[in-house]
């Protein structure tokens, strides 16, 4: 990709994060960007619209490759990478002291009203979340009860997940992540069959460390992105 068209997205992600995409003007963005005018920036982009659907995309992207990558590990138990993933949300927040939420839960709660265009992108952007979390769940189809509704299921998950990270920005206390995490998988192991209760041994172990090769910690990087 273009170096300067990297700048300016970045600009953008960074300026939409702190203050949202309706608060961030294109001035602003070119003296973010170190642009030398409109011009410039319009050449890259051909409405600051364009420019925040593609932010968002990338965003995305990049979740999509470095974080929802933990839900089809191979090498790891389907339980287990779910519970990873959990962790590795956590520990960004932890890492942030519980600032800056998600990029997709702020673009919703400002634009989802307002703004079809991104209201339109943030559902698919939930959906495809969710569609993963909902093929782990197959997978995991012979140690659930019978008749649990895995689409459901999955997009509380998520649900849980944007809101924990919205509290946790209110907040700016870790430590709500951190709970939510805990009892969101104690609630998903409730789903488990009788006889799969290792489901909750494993919650309350594997809380503080890495599977021992480092992929929490490699994930929380690659989802500072």
């Amino acid at each position: 990709m273009n170096s300067r068209r990297t700048a300016i997205l970045d600009a953008a992600a960074r300026l939409i994060n702190q203050q949202g995409f309706s608060h961030t003007s294109v001035d602003e963005l070119i003296v973010a960007a170190g642009l030398s005018g409109k011009s410039h920036f319009y050449h890259y982009f051909k409405s600051k619209d364009a420019l925040g659907y593609e932010v968002l995309e990338r965003q995305f992207s990049r979740f999509a490759e470095r974080g929802l990558a933990i839900l089809r590990e191979p090498m790891i138990e389907p339980f287990d990478r779910l519970t990873l993933f959990i962790d590795t949300l956590v520990a960004l927040q932890r890492e942030r002291d519980g600032r800056n939420g998600s990029p997709f839960g702020n673009l919703a709660g400002e634009l989802a009203d307002s703004h079809e265009g991104f209201r339109l992108r943030l559902d698919q952007v939930f959906d495809e979340w969710s569609g993963q979390l909902q093929s782990l769940l197959w997978e995991l189809r012979s140690q659930l009860k019978e008749n649990v509704d895995a689409a459901r299921l999955s997009r509380f998950i998520v649900a849980a997940l944007e809101g924990g990270m919205l509290m946790t920005r209110v907040k700016r206390d870790a430590a709500v992540m951190e709970g939510i995490g805990e009892d969101l998988k104690r609630f998903i192991a409730t789903y488990l069959r009788d006889g799969e209760a290792w489901g909750l041994a494993s919650i309350v172990r594997g809380g503080e460390d890495d599977d021992g090769n480092g992929t929490r910690s490699g994930a929380t990087r690659a989802l500072r992105g």
